[in-house]
């Protein structure tokens, strides 16, 4: 994680524990209650399943906002009574995601197919071998240049970026009635935030307590 995004994240969590902190009207302990939980990482950690497991388990009305449903739908004897809220759109659909994919991905290797094509016709024999270099190179260095390039500065600001990806999906709950918004892990934090901000009177925190 980057130094930008670490003061980020950092910045969120002030805003997240300082709502956190302001006195509200409590909620009596045993009462069903509502409670929004917000996770972007893809394949749910087994203490996330457990806890809105036992929130369901209780009574609570739980709604889990999630950034893959199918991740999810493989969870063993998933209560029941949890709502399930995927990405407005997916996102592998992210302006960048898609930028990334046509210049270090397509581009490169509509470049080694058009190589070696040539190398298939008779006249192109001399080139069959430089075109076998040059396509086992290109999947490798489009690999590199993804995991260690992309990828790291992607996860800096994929927070930001995704921040907006669920407001169809929360614009149509009624926050009148939410108790709880939890942010189950650090791609969440900038969007509890915003939600923090947006629903005063709404209990936002980063922890996972029942």
């Amino acid at each position: 994680m980057t130094s930008y995004d670490e003061e980020k994240v950092e910045q969120a969590e002030t805003v997240v524990t300082a709502v956190d902190d302001v006195p509200r009207a409590e909620v009596t302990t045993g009462q069903p209650k509502r409670v929004v939980v917000l996770s972007l990482i893809h394949r749910p950690p087994l203490r996330l399943v457990n806890y809105v497991q036992d929130l369901a388990g209780r009574g609570d009305d739980v709604h889990l906002f999630v950034s893959r449903l199918e991740h999810w739908h493989e969870v063993e004897d998933l209560h029941p009574g949890i709502r399930l809220h995927a990405l407005d759109r997916p996102e592998e659909q992210l302006l960048v995601r898609r930028v990334e994919r046509a210049l270090v991905f397509r581009g490169p290797r509509a470049v080694s197919k058009a190589v070696g094509r040539v190398a298939e016709q008779r006249w192109g024999r001399p080139l069959r071998r430089p075109a076998d270099v040059v396509s086992r190179a290109q999947a490798k260095v489009s690999g590199a240049v993804h995991k260690r390039l992309f990828m790291p500065t992607y996860r800096a600001f994929r927070p930001r970026l995704l921040a907006s990806r669920f407001d169809e999906a929360l614009g149509a709950l009624d926050f009148g009635r939410v108790d709880l918004v939890v942010a189950a892990d650090v791609y969440t934090v900038t969007l509890a935030a915003r939600l923090a901000r947006r629903h005063p009177s709404v209990r936002v925190t980063t922890g996972l307590e029942l």
